[in-house]
């Protein structure tokens, strides 16, 4: 008969694992299934949403969205290692209304409905099978899956129409008679119209895209996001209007030598790059940074997928019987 040694109080016991090891993979897998089998069911939706992407200048971002994603995903990979995986039943229902949604865009024959149906199935993938926790530290990522849907052409007739209005509007500042009708106006020195590529759509939409890009990657706050969101969808539609005044006033000023071919579209697209590299530069200068790792341990268990004796800078800490309190620490690494 021997007799068992009585637990020390003040030993400190070995802390219990918050995850348990593979279902994160498995969880993975389970979701690239689910992805592969919603590309194969929906391939005709998805091929004409890549048929868009090439044969429209406006809608060639496309290509890299999901490659962009992608990254965000891996960029996040070690918020991921062991989070908690339990799939969330009621986001099933969500996935009966989108599929509902794609129904209703194969009947009506509507490609946009089709398509975000579809796009947003693949996001609800996320936390039906992977769970609600792994859905909400990659919100961004999978939001971001939306612009590679091909929307905002219905843009273009009112776009035309302002950047027509201001075109002349600044002529007539500039002491250049014009006489309009509709889209098309004449000056002295020649006949002008306003046609889609000048409706600056495409640069509406490739702003809105990356400034979005830029902002969750540069600002931590919301309110400095929103608000360099919506500077990325002024700046463009102002820039253009801009834009279509200077190439009319070049035209005219060397007597439609300059600006009325090819270098048209040329002098558009530089002008459109300058705007850009200046609005990124100047949102650039109230960047703010990510916090520290000794910041985000406050109140937050060890980082997941990695045993707390090989943390860096944050450890979650079970205190003894004999503690008066319990209490998580932060300790700066030695």
């Amino acid at each position: 008969m021997r007799r068992d040694p009585l637990p020390n109080p003040m030993a400190t016991p070995e802390p219990e694992p918050l995850a348990r090891p593979g279902i994160g993979r498995a969880a993975l897998i389970a979701t690239l299934i689910a992805l592969a089998l919603l590309v194969g069911a929906y391939w005709t939706t998805v091929r004409g949403m890549v048929d868009i992407w090439a044969r429209s200048d406006t809608f060639a971002h496309g290509f890299v969205v999901p490659l962009i994603s992608l990254w965000l995903v891996w960029r996040h990979r070690a918020n991921l290692a062991g989070v908690n995986t339990r799939p969330a039943f009621w986001a099933l229902a969500l996935v009966a209304v989108a599929g509902f949604g794609w129904l209703l865009g194969e009947l009506a024959e509507v490609n946009a409905l089709r398509q975000f149906a579809l796009v947003v199935l693949m996001i609800l993938a996320v936390p039906a099978i992977a769970g609600l926790d792994v859905a909400r530290r990659l919100a961004f990522p999978l939001a971001f899956l939306l612009f590679a849907v091909p929307f905002g052409e219905f843009l273009l007739p009112q776009l035309m129409e302002w950047t027509a209005t201001f075109t002349i509007l600044a002529l007539k500042a500039s002491g250049v008679p014009v006489y309009r009708e509709g889209l098309q106006f004449v000056i002295p020195t020649g006949s002008w119209s306003v046609v889609e590529a000048c409706s600056g759509v495409r640069y509406l939409i490739a702003s809105v895209m990356v400034g979005t890009l830029f902002a969750y990657l540069t600002y931590q706050s919301l309110s400095r996001r929103l608000a360099f969101v919506a500077v990325s969808l002024l700046v463009p539609v102002l820039a253009n209007w801009v834009r279509a005044y200077m190439i009319v006033m070049l035209g005219h000023l060397s007597g439609n030598k300059i600006a009325v071919g090819v270098d048209h579209l040329i002098y558009g697209w530089v002008f459109f790059g300058v705007v850009m590299l200046l609005m990124f530069w100047i949102g650039a200068k109230w960047r703010e940074e990510e916090p520290s790792p000794s910041a985000q341990c406050r109140g937050t268990p060890h980082r997941l997928g990695r045993p707390p004796g090989h943390l860096p800078a944050c450890s979650a800490s079970r205190p003894s019987p004999s503690s008066p309190s319990r209490s998580r620490r932060c300790r700066q690494p030695g």
